[in-house]
């Protein structure tokens, strides 16, 4: 069944589509082997290892080229254990043997004579982090993104207007992925996305946005973005994983990055990293500190139809957000033996905020045919009710990981254990009084809330690689996550000079829930074809409990996730995937808490702690394609879900609404992604990448139907100049089209981003000025219509700051490349 219901989504919205991408891969595997076709087969080998540590590099690029003309006539990529094998003929030719951040080598007098069956290169090592040494001129960095053909890697550095921001910002800018108003994260469209730290959950991340603006860009190195994880990775996250890497060097000696920011509004950060490895030992320290005052605005107006009577309230917000935030990390990498390592850090962030935000409520009647509008509200009378908040979030993070390799390349087992405390306390004040004619009369109602929650986390996890043949591995392991959450919720009222409880508003809310998991994953490769199958099994035990009203919900149950990806290369440097994954969506604590926000009191948003997990089967086929310019890669993705957590609104008898997340639908979300990085000379490099998807929801509440059918689309393209000796400008422009949602739609939003840099003191300083959301675009825009209910929703919780950056390095050179085959390069393969 769900086979044909793919089957005619993908017929009815994508038929173009898929004929125009099958059509492309036909055509450039002709063009390749046209261009590429070698009179005899005779197998290029070679290994390509890290010259410092001795390891394989996987996914580096290796190029062959006549020796008479210089001519490109066959290429690869190196497999997971740093093995290439290319096609060659008889004749004379020179390799060059290339890697992101590491030296290109060049493999001279590469002689192949006729009747020979294979050519070993032997082993290739590349040193890391060292600029060329050859005569040639030095035109740009290492790209922002690299692309496989499921991972794509961001480089945080190389993106100019990330310096001074946070993690919020950084993944704005990371292909597929946007981040709304309110802090929400999606890829390809959906919210339901995995974000880990180091390949772990995190008490870095929070409950919420608050925890993802906390991380200074400086502490991030770079992005990966999984969008059909394999068995390997855990099943949470329907629309994929992003794994956010903290910086650790490796080099010899100390050496670090120091880093002063300011901007308008308030906006100011110190950042460092330093890095000091001797012997068998290597230290390292990231520190940041970031603070911001930020204005916010915005209004919803609403409307409640009774007959021929309308009651319309326009409600406005404008406020001030301040925060401070303080990251601290440290760690020791020891190697225990030779080929044992035992690493050790913890992390201590402290982060308080405070917000003023008064809320205006201009209420009106109409009557009739009386035009009606938000314009047409008076706004003479109004009631105004204004919260004062401050809220404190430490966070303790400890970790503990061993590797040991095996004598057997490629043979590795891994454990870790992490250990997490993170705590929130928000204490509010509201006042609520009516203004007549604009003149104040007087405070009626006088509140307060306290919202205490902690949270613990210990995770357990245990990896084991056995490689079978050369070119066949095995992969087992076991995980086990216990997390348990506690929230304390109260709002009393001043009734009389005595606080009293507001019962419907207070309770005590605990949430345990227990993930033990195991995998297994066979992969091959039989020449330029490879496939890896995997199983995973995952036990949850979850159990929520309202303490005050005694309402307990235990629940367990055991799923599997299984996960294919198969592999084909083709001549011309041209890869196609195809993969599947089921995955799972956990309900968030904040949809499972019923007790979440209280600044708005005729506007509740609440959690439901009986939500049910959502389940995805996703389905992908993607190809990329290598010119010595640039790439270009495609993926068709569709997913089918069940049991869809849907936000509904609805009327309160006394007129107050409260939004709720329920589950009420199944969706079907196909689409077709598109990538490309484009370097048509050494000054100027272009990028951008755009997703097209048609979303349908089928599901109906207390008989309403609640069904959409929408296509939407989102995108971007970026320029980087470097118009003048050791400077660059970046432009960049988003742009989000609308999106249909139950019972209302998302308005389209556009984004401009603008930086300039300029590197000094011997290239060892760098200044950048970045304008992130230059034209102040970026709003939570949406509406909302029944036939008894009226919304829209215009709100802004924070400008986007321009930010001037000073970054100093010690001992560290600045990454550049010499020009290859364009920036933004894709990496090949998939997982094994």
């Amino acid at each position: 069944m769900i086979l044909s219901h793919f089957v005619n989504i993908i017929l009815s919205t994508m038929r173009h589509i898929i004929l125009f991408l099958f059509t492309i891969l036909l055509s450039s595997s002709v063009i390749g082997q046209q261009s590429g076709s070698l009179p005899t087969a005779i197998l290029m080998t070679g290994l390509v290892t890290e010259e410092s540590s001795g390891n394989p590099l996987e996914f580096t690029t290796v190029s062959l080229f006549s020796l008479r003309d210089s001519s490109l006539v066959s290429g690869g990529l190196t497999d997971d254990k740093g093995v290439f094998t290319i096609d060659a003929s008889p004749g004379k030719f020179y390799a060059v043997v290339e890697f992101l951040s590491y030296s290109p080598k060049r493999i001279n007098n590469i002689t192949i004579e006729a009747g020979q069956k294979t050519v070993d290169l032997g082993t290739i090592p590349l040193s890391a982090d060292a600029i060329a040494l050859e005569t040639v001129e030095i035109v740009g960095q290492k790209s922002e993104t690299t692309f496989a053909l499921d991972k794509r890697v961001f480089n945080v550095g190389k993106d100019l207007s990330n310096r001074g921001g946070t993690a919020q910002d950084i993944l704005d800018n990371v292909p597929s992925v946007t981040v709304d108003i309110d802090g929400g994260v999606s890829l390809r469209g959906s919210s339901n996305v995995r974000i880990l730290i180091d390949g772990k959950p995190s008490g870095l991340i929070g409950t919420g946005a608050n925890g993802l603006r906390s991380i200074p860009a400086n502490m991030i190195d770079r992005v990966e973005v999984i969008t059909n994880p394999s068995a390997r990775y855990e099943a949470e996250g329907m629309s994929g994983i992003i794994n956010i890497i903290l910086k650790k060097d490796n080099k010899a000696g100390i050496n670090g990055s120091f880093e002063v920011s300011g901007g308008w509004p308030e906006n100011y950060g110190l950042g460092a990293n330093v890095n000091y490895r001797k012997g068998k030992s290597n230290f390292f320290v990231n520190y940041g500190l970031n603070y911001n005052n930020n204005p916010s605005e915005g209004y919803t107006y609403q409307e409640f139809i009774n007959g021929d009577t309308t009651s319309a309230s326009h409600i406005v917000r404008d406020g001030v957000r301040t925060r401070l935030a303080n990251s601290f990390r440290a760690g020791m990498e020891f190697e225990i033996a030779k080929n044992q390592t035992l690493t050790g850090s913890f992390l201590y962030r402290y982060a308080e905020s405070d917000n003023e935000t008064p809320i205006k409520y201009y209420d009106h009647e109409f009557y009739g045919n009386e035009p009606r509008g938000r314009n047409l509200v008076p706004i003479l009378d109004y009631t105004q009710r204004v919260e004062n908040e401050k809220e404190t979030s430490p966070t303790l993070e400890y970790n503990l990981d061993y590797v040991k390799r095996y004598k057997t390349e490629g043979r590795e087992l891994k454990a870790s254990v992490q250990y997490s405390n993170n705590d929130e306390t928000e204490n509010a004040n509201y006042t609520e009084g009516f203004y007549e004619n604009g003149i104040f009369a007087g405070n009626d109602l006088i509140q307060q809330s306290e919202n205490a929650e902690k949270q613990k986390n210990i995770i357990f996890t245990t990896d084991y690689v056995h490689p079978i043949s050369k070119d066949s591995k095995f992969e087992a392991g076991l995980r086990t996550q216990l997390r348990k959450i506690g929230n304390n919720y109260l709002v009393e009222e001043l009734v009389e000079n005595n606080w009293e409880k507001i019962a419907a508003f207070s309770n005590q809310f605990k949430y345990n829930e227990d993930v033990h998991a195991a995998y297994a994953i066979y992969g091959t490769k039989v020449k330029k074809f490879s496939y890896q199958a995997g199983l995973r099994a995952e036990y949850t035990g979850l159990r929520t409990e309202l303490i005050e009203t005694a309402q307990v919900n235990p629940r367990d149950f055991i799923n599997l996730f299984p996960s294919g990806h198969i592999n084909y290369e083709f001549a011309g440097q041209n890869q196609v995937q195809v993969s599947y994954s089921r995955r799972i969506q956990r309900p968030r604590f904040w949809d499972l808490n019923p007790f979440f926000t209280f600044a708005d009191n005729r506007n509740i948003f609440s959690g439901n702690p009986n939500l049910n997990p959502e389940f995805t089967n996703s389905y992908e086929i993607g190809h990329v394609k290598y010119w010595e310019k640039g790439n270009i890669g495609t993926s068709i993705f569709w997913r089918h879900t069940t049991d869809v957590i849907q936000r509904v609104t609805n009327i309160n008898p006394d007129g107050t609404t409260l939004t709720q997340p329920l589950n009420l639908a199944t969706s079907d979300n196909a689409g077709i992604e598109f990538l490309f990085a484009y370097n048509p000379n050494k000054w100027l490099r272009l990028d951008g990448n755009a997703n097209i998807f048609r979303n349908i929801i089928e599901g109906a509440y207390e008989g309403a139907d609640l069904s959409a059918d929408s296509y939407s689309w989102f995108g971007r393209i970026g320029s980087r100049i470097s118009f003048w000796k050791n400077a660059d400008l970046q432009t960049r422009f988003n742009y989000r089209a609308p999106v249909d949602i139950p019972q209302g739609q998302q308005k389209a939003q556009y984004i401009v981003d603008i930086a300039f840099s300029k590197d000094f003191w011997k290239n060892n300083a760098t200044f950048t000025l970045a304008a992130r959301d230059l034209f102040n675009s970026r709003r939570r825009n949406t509406e909302i219509s029944t036939d008894e209910f009226y919304q829209r929703v215009d709100q802004q919780w924070r400008r986007a700051p321009i930010v001037a950056t000073v970054n100093y390095r010690l001992n560290m050179k600045k990454e550049r490349k010499k020009p290859g085959k364009g920036d933004g390069e894709f990496e090949g393969g998939g997982e094994m």
